[in-house]
């Protein structure tokens, strides 16, 4: 039986072509997390591969994004699914002093914050918010 490959390697091809590079210590270090992230939660792993997979097309346009930028758009969006069970640790019980040293992971928890502070909103007043 063929060793099955990590996800991260196949993410870290993907973002190689897709990202400005070389990376800044920031962005490693949000790499590092990735990967963390990618190993311990296959659901994160799998949506997080499948909206990195929806950028392919900016390799054929050849343009390069930052990687902060492109990972937390794609934070955003798998951090959005209603029915995401696990997130990770370092979001949820952030360590202010690694937040204040690295933006990225500092950008990461603040929208996770606020995605969830706009789920616990009942309904009726994200209304109100919208007309008034």
């Amino acid at each position: 039986m063929a060793k099955e490959q990590p996800l991260f390697k196949d993410a870290t091809f993907w973002l190689n072509k897709i990202c400005v590079l070389p990376y800044t210590d920031e962005e490693l270090d949000a790499i590092g997390c990735l990967g963390f992230d990618m190993a311990k939660n296959k659901e994160f792993a799998d949506k997080y591969m499948s909206y990195l997979m929806e950028k392919r097309d900016l390799i054929n346009q050849h343009k390069r994004v930052p990687f902060s930028d492109l990972n937390l758009q794609l934070y955003r969006k798998v951090l959005e699914q209603p029915n995401m069970e696990q997130i990770p640790d370092w979001i949820t019980m952030p360590d202010a002093k690694v937040s204040a040293n690295n933006g990225i992971r500092a950008r990461i928890i603040k929208m996770s914050q606020n995605i969830q502070k706009n789920r616990d909103v009942p309904v009726d007043t994200k209304s109100e918010k919208l007309r008034g």
